[in-house]
């Protein structure tokens, strides 16, 4: 059973650095500036928090500072998202800062969950990612759209 978790988690660490990998090229080949920092600040972000979670450390610092670096991503992406005006990076705001409170609520009761609660933060955490992985990925899109209809 903890082979299949982890074949998994290897799966899933695979794809989203594929998308990431995908997500960094749109923004920088259709993406503007907006985009561009956003997806530049979850580049970062990502590996960032992925790696944290491999180093061993006592679960509930790694968990701090997992939290800490999911608030500057959030930090950087509200800087992005407000300074120009786009609003699927504000979805990604959001998911962000969804993802980070998830954490915080893991870091205040972590040591009473039980096996399904540590599946199921997992499970978010996952989601969220993709959320904001996709949402930056339409952002992109949308500024590739927009240049390409003053252009014509």
């Amino acid at each position: 059973m903890e082979q299949a978790f982890l074949f998994a988690n290897i799966a899933n660490y695979l794809v989203q650095l594929m998308l990431v990998a995908g997500v960094i090229f749109a923004a920088l080949f259709w993406g503007g500036p907006g985009p561009r920092l956003a997806g530049a600040a979850t580049a970062i972000a990502w590996p960032a928090t992925s790696f944290c979670g491999l180093l061993p450390l006592p679960e509930s610092t790694a968990v701090w500072i997992i939290c800490a670096l999911d608030l500057l991503n959030a930090a950087a992406l509200l800087y992005a998202a407000a300074r120009y005006n786009s609003l699927w990076i504000s979805l990604a705001v959001v998911a962000q800062g969804v993802q980070a409170g998830v954490d915080l609520i893991y870091v205040g009761q972590g040591s009473g969950f039980d096996r399904i609660h540590h599946f199921m933060v997992g499970v978010s955490e996952n989601l969220f990612t993709y959320i904001i992985l996709i949402s930056l990925l339409g952002a992109a899109r949308a500024d590739r759209a927009r240049s390409c209809a003053r252009r014509a």
